[in-house]
């Protein structure tokens, strides 16, 4: 039981390096950051590598400012996937599906911020995040496996996202469910940490495999775009002068 404390630690600092390992492979692969969709999850790393290194630094500080920036993020991370797949749905009906939803969760999160003590974390919102882009990212699995012929699906880049973002948010939706309740309880930060960390482990592995998936895409296009100019007429194997 000892040792109970050192491997929370060990997952904790691990969590810590997963969420900055995806925004490193966007770097790596920056040049080949062509579609949309993949920049504005771009843009969702470097928020979130932005919230990590001020959220260790309001940890020294005080739990106001704890709160109050994951609760900034939290509002960041639902806008920025909202986007993503704005990006990534085809039927505009799904897109202003999405659109609306941003808004409306935009005036629960103010309304939440409002009622509730700043210095205390409320978990609802958190929770509403996870059902809804559950619901979404099952809704685009559907939609792809309906219009999808030519391409498989572990060779599209959404697939891995949608993946990752699938296991995160169903994954963390009963923890963030019961965590106002039982956040009193001693034991209750050990078993947040852990759940939570695994879970975002796996997710930001999965995230990185999008990314890799995304390069290999580009580099299919750019062979497929390659042009092949062969003129019949030029092309002389010999060039010899026969004299009569």
């Amino acid at each position: 039981m000892k040792k109970l404390p050192n491997i929370i630690e060990i997952l904790r600092n691990l969590n810590y390096l997963s969420e900055i390992t995806p925004f490193f492979f966007c770097l790596l692969f920056f040049k080949r950051i062509d579609s949309k969709e993949i920049k504005v999850f771009f843009v969702y790393t470097i928020v979130a590598v932005i919230f990590l290194a001020i959220s260790l630094t309001a940890v020294q500080l005080s739990s106001t400012y704890l709160a109050f920036w994951v609760r900034c993020f939290q509002l960041l991370e639902f806008i920025l996937i909202s986007i993503v797949y704005i990006s990534i749905l085809k039927s505009y009906k799904s897109k202003q599906f999405i659109v609306l939803s941003i808004c409306l969760y935009l005036i629960y999160w103010l309304y939440n911020l409002y009622r509730s003590n700043f210095s205390e974390f409320d978990f609802m919102p958190l929770v509403v995040e996870c059902l809804f882009f559950t619901m979404l990212i099952v809704y685009y699995f559907y939609d792809v496996m309906r219009h999808n012929f030519t391409v498989p699906l572990y060779q599209l880049t959404s697939f891995w996202l949608s993946v990752a973002f699938l296991i995160y948010f169903s994954g963390n939706f009963f923890l963030f469910l019961y965590s106002n309740s039982i956040r009193n309880d001693p034991g209750w930060v050990d078993q947040y940490t852990v759940i939570n960390s695994v879970i975002a482990i796996v997710k930001n592995i999965l995230l990185c495999v999008a990314i890799l998936v995304n390069n290999k895409q580009f580099l299919n296009k750019q062979s497929d775009a390659i042009s092949v100019d062969l003129n019949p007429d030029s092309f002389k194997p010999f060039n010899k002068s026969i004299n009569p």
